[in-house]
């Protein structure tokens, strides 16, 4: 599961005499920097669980700036005993360059384990299997997918065919191995559900040559979007109205980072129609292996009479539930067998931090954003918001053929939301 990480302070110490001072000048003077004895252990890696339950194959995140600085063609590899982690490098900055170690990690209840950090050669890393995956391409008018787009931009008013959309799936979309989501690339600025029946990446293909619509080997479409806000778009409140966050004077697409572990795209708009206003911002959404949700994160500047919304899809007579979960989390969902085209139970929820509450509500048919259920959150004074969209199909995991079973895996990831593996890096010189 993808998770905020607390990074707890190096703990840095010395006590050298002068003999050791001297040593320890002759290795600099000879290796200046780590990294020659590839397979030796450089650092270790403390993991602490603070809940009383075990906790199986969750990610971490360790940023590159606390481990040792070593020669730039030597790259991490984490073991547990003789075991080789699943790890990803991932370049958020985008300077070409990594700067976070993700790594897949399991831990008994109320324990501390402790990791190796090793520093190898590119040739010596471990191949691992990509279960992540960003996919934009133009849509194929044969059975060949089009070649993968990595960035692109649209203007103001760009509309698509739906029948013959000018991408393959309407714009980027975003899948680990449990479900993959879709954002409309145009003026709609919306999002979609794929449900997935297998569990390796499926995006490449899906739409060329034959109908999502339909049930296809390794899933479909499973939401009904219509003009409601689907599966987690966005909006705002403003004045007791509702106003879609949706086309800009400019959107560019930029796809991020994909891996065994975690994918990304970001969305940056310029003049993005908020409220009655325009302002700059994006969304950078992400999955992680094995979750059943993706992560928003939002940056747009609100006024004080401004709230922002975030929508699922309500065309059923389901109830909408809000549940606040712990201090942290809280969520609205809804449940029900309203998964499109096989009548088939899906659950939807969107989880926010529970200080960001205001309030919920549903719009009906008649509503400038109709058969919607969504959230209201405050402005907030650093430009930045998060929330998690959740969809949670019986026909990929049997637990959510009922909603005690939905409900409880929203409680539970609130729960290791808020109480998130802490680590501790020790640094080399003290091994």
């Amino acid at each position: 599961m993808q998770r905020h990480i607390k990074i707890a302070p190096a703990i840095i110490a010395f006590s050298l005499r002068k003999s050791t001072m001297f040593l320890l000048l002759v290795v600099v003077l000879c290796k200046p920097l780590l990294g020659l004895d590839d397979f030796s252990v450089r650092q270790s890696i403390i993991i602490i669980n603070p809940l009383s339950f075990n906790r199986t194959n969750e990610i971490i995140a360790v940023e590159r700036n606390v481990l040792d600085k070593v020669s730039s063609h030597l790259f991490p590899s984490i073991k547990k005993n003789n075991d080789i982690l699943v790890t990803q490098l991932i370049d958020k900055n985008g300077n070409g360059t990594w700067d976070v170690l993700l790594v897949e990690v399991s831990l008994a209840a109320n324990s501390t384990d402790t990791l190796q950090l090793h520093w190898i050669k590119k040739e010596a890393q471990v191949q691992q299997l990509n279960l992540t995956n960003v996919r934009l391409s133009l849509r194929s008018g044969n059975n060949i997918p089009s070649p993968e787009i990595y960035t692109t931009k649209r203007s103001r008013g760009f509309t698509q065919n739906i029948a013959q959309p000018y991408y393959q799936m309407e714009g980027p979309g975003l899948e680990n191995d449990k479900v993959a989501f879709r954002a409309f690339f145009d003026s709609r600025n919306g999002k979609d559900i794929y449900g997935k029946i297998v569990d390796t990446p499926v995006l490449d293909t899906v739409g060329v040559g034959a109908s999502w619509h339909n049930l296809q080997p390794w899933g479909m479409d499973i939401l009904k979007v219509g003009n409601s806000l689907g599966a987690g778009a966005l909006a705002v409140e403003e004045n007791e109205k509702i106003y879609r966050l949706a086309d800009a004077d400019t959107t560019v697409f930029q796809s991020l980072y994909e891996g065994a572990l975690q994918a990304g795209f970001q969305l940056r708009f310029k003049n993005w129609d908020v409220g009655t206003g325009r302002q700059n911002g994006s969304e950078t959404m992400s999955v992680s292996k094995g979750d059943f949700y993706y992560k928003n994160d939002i940056a747009v500047s609100l006024g004080a009479n401004q709230n922002l919304v975030a929508g699922i899809a309500h065309f059923g007579t389901d109830s909408l539930v809000y549940k606040k979960h712990n201090a942290v989390f809280s969520s609205i969902s809804v449940y029900g067998k309203q998964a499109e085209g096989t009548m088939t139970h899906l659950g939807l929820a969107i989880m926010f931090c529970t200080t960001d509450y205001v309030a919920n509500k549903t719009a009906d048919t008649a509503s400038v954003i109709p058969n919607t259920a969504y959230v209201a959150l405050k402005p907030v004074d650093n430009k930045k918001k998060f929330i998690y969209f959740f969809a949670c199909w019986e026909n990929t995991d049997d637990r959510f053929k009922t909603q005690q079973g939905f409900e409880d895996y929203l409680q539970t990831t609130a729960g290791l939301l808020a109480n998130p593996i802490q680590i501790k890096i020790i640094p080399n010189n003290l091994l």
